[in-house]
């Protein structure tokens, strides 16, 4: 005679069940990981003492000028320049690659707006996202412009592309910092020490003509760019004397 014995009950979790809980797990350490990064970078920002030599183009937006522009940054000098420039709506380009996810959420926690972009793929699609989002942001437009993965203080093209074809200013921002940290990353990040002083400068504005072909922006421009980064930086340092 068959059995009416019933069948016990499984204990095994479905592979979709597995699944969802690693991606509940990833989402909270991912979101604790930028509750941390965003409250280090505040409390290490506020040990030290910073000035910024020039009025961001914000204010002076709201002082009635119109103008909008592309500042230009290197990777390596995000943390301060992050703390100082927040809450004043600027827009910054972040990479769509995975490693680009932490910047962006703690980016976005300090009020920039947040353009995700690739300057990695390469070729005309990269600069397009660039210059597309140059065009449709309303207010400033930050560029690491030898983000997102390096080398280090080496200009990537993107940002000469972008100003080209909107006919906005790149402005260099300089930084320096009497006494930092340095973080073992591609791009060397610097963290100011507690009671260090950190000087922020902007240079001059740099234009490209609209009828340059963006094969050639890099040569013809590149080393005009490198050169105003070197020059923000050094009026930045000699702001220390």
């Amino acid at each position: 005679m068959a059995s009416t014995r019933a069948a016990s009950p499984t204990t095994s979790s479905s592979p979709e069940r597995l699944g969802e809980g690693r991606s509940r797990a990833g989402s909270l350490k991912l979101a604790l990981t930028v509750w941390l990064a965003w409250l280090v970078l505040i409390a290490l920002n506020g040990l030290c003492r910073r000035r910024l030599l020039d009025r961001p183009y914000a204010e002076r937006r709201r002082r009635g000028e119109d103008k909008r522009c592309l500042y230009s940054l290197w990777h390596g000098d995000l943390w301060h320049l992050a703390y100082m420039f927040r809450q004043q709506g600027t827009a910054v380009l972040v990479s769509t690659h995975r490693d680009g996810e932490l910047i962006a959420r703690v980016l976005a926690r300090l009020g920039f707006g947040l353009v995700r972009g690739s300057s990695t793929r390469g070729g005309a699609r990269a600069l397009r996202d660039i210059a597309r989002a140059a065009r449709e942001e309303t207010h400033d437009l930050g560029v690491t412009i030898d983000g997102p993965r390096g080398p280090a203080r080496e200009v990537k093209d993107g940002i000469l592309y972008a100003a080209s074809r909107t006919g906005l200013p790149i402005v260099p921002i300089g930084v320096w910092i009497d006494r930092a940290w340095r973080a073992r990353s591609w791009d060397g990040l610097r963290v100011g020490k507690p009671l260090a002083r950190v000087v922020v400068a902007m240079g001059d504005e740099l234009r490209v003509p609209p009828d340059v072909d963006h094969r050639e922006l890099l040569a013809r421009y590149g080393p005009q760019l490198a050169a105003a980064m070197a020059a923000a930086e050094a009026r930045a340092r000699a702001a220390l004397c």
